[in-house]
């Protein structure tokens, strides 16, 4: 899943890679192996462990222990105005309408054009989904990982994709935000 994922990370030319959902690292560590020497990349990871373990792991990437909804500010805060590559392991289908709506309009403000690959443990089924979000969508399906798996490789927004955001509409966690969990984290 992790070199499926990391397809558009460009060995030959530097680029800006943002990772959402860093998890521990195992796409980061594929990526950081993968990407140019003056490439950066930044992975963003709510869960303050898995934060750490991520940095430890992966001491080439600028790890962000952060809400995705503030990533604007982070991207501000470390001079980034471009986004060539968007990783994201983020379960979008399932994540309030509201965190999608702030990942899409970052991704439209930062990187439309280029690539937002997406992990997902369901192959083809949010297909449609994402074709009614973006002009381009190819999947990558990967049999070997359990269960099998795959990433949609997606590019070009829509210009209504605003009123095509997937999502639910969560309960109010304990820090006032809108999560499907329930305990504040997307």
């Amino acid at each position: 899943m992790a070199r499926a994922a990391c397809e558009h990370v460009d060995p030959r030319s530097p680029q800006i890679i943002v990772e959402l959902g860093a998890g521990t690292g195992a796409i980061t560590e594929v990526a950081c192996r993968r990407m140019h020497p003056r490439s950066r990349l930044i992975a963003v990871e709510i869960d303050p462990i898995f934060a750490q373990v991520l940095a430890s792991r992966c001491p080439r990437a600028e790890v962000l222990n952060c809400d995705v909804r503030d990533l604007e500010s982070h991207l501000e805060r470390l001079g980034i105005d471009k986004i060539d590559l968007l990783l994201n392991g983020l379960p979008t289908p399932s994540l309030p309408r509201e965190v999608n709506q702030i990942v899409l309009e970052c991704f439209a403000k930062y990187a439309n054009g280029a690539y937002f690959s997406q992990l997902t443990v369901m192959p083809w089924i949010y297909k449609p989904m994402y074709r009614r979000i973006f002009e381009q969508v190819t999947f990558s399906l990967v049999p070997a990982n359990l269960p099998p798996g795959g990433v949609y490789h997606c590019r070009g927004l829509r210009s209504d994709f605003l009123g095509r955001i997937p999502g639910k509409n969560g309960k109010p966690g304990p820090n006032g935000r809108h999560c499907e969990n329930g305990n504040g984290h997307a």
